[in-house]
């Protein structure tokens, strides 16, 4: 991927009740956390730590099934692609989890014949015309 700087946070946005907000607004008053951002994230990565043994499962189940992996920030290149095409390679199914970068130089046509399937825990950026075919 030839990007220098990719940005590798989303924004979301969620609805709590007003009593939750209070919890969380009088810990952050009395310092347990600089802010809502903090304690949010904070409980976001606990839930994921808790479920770790879970997730690696899941994701060995995929990998059984010929699944090609990236975990972080991944992508395709170009090139690599049409190194398929010339050595007649199987086509590739992709599952990601983080963010998943499909350069604009990649046609929808190149990915047809070299991409079997792909699927994003996260983000894709891409063309919206691979987004859609590929229901990202």
């Amino acid at each position: 991927m030839n990007e220098t700087k990719i940005n590798t946070t989303e924004k979301i946005t969620i609805n709590i009740n007003t009593v939750d907000l209070g919890y969380i607004d009088l810990l952050v008053s009395e310092g347990y956390y600089a802010n809502r951002t903090e304690f949010i994230k904070s409980a976001i990565k606990r839930q994921i730590d808790k479920h770790e043994n879970d997730t690696k499962q899941l994701l060995e189940q995929r990998k059984s099934y010929g699944y090609q992996f990236s975990i972080g920030v991944g992508g395709l290149s170009k090139s690599e692609l049409e190194k398929i095409i010339k050595s007649n390679e199987k086509k590739l199914k992709i599952v990601s989890v983080g963010l998943f970068v499909i350069p604009k130089d990649i046609t929808l046509e190149l990915l047809e014949q070299t991409v079997e399937s792909i699927k994003v825990y996260g983000v894709c950026r891409c063309s919206q015309e691979i987004k859609d075919k590929y229901k990202l």
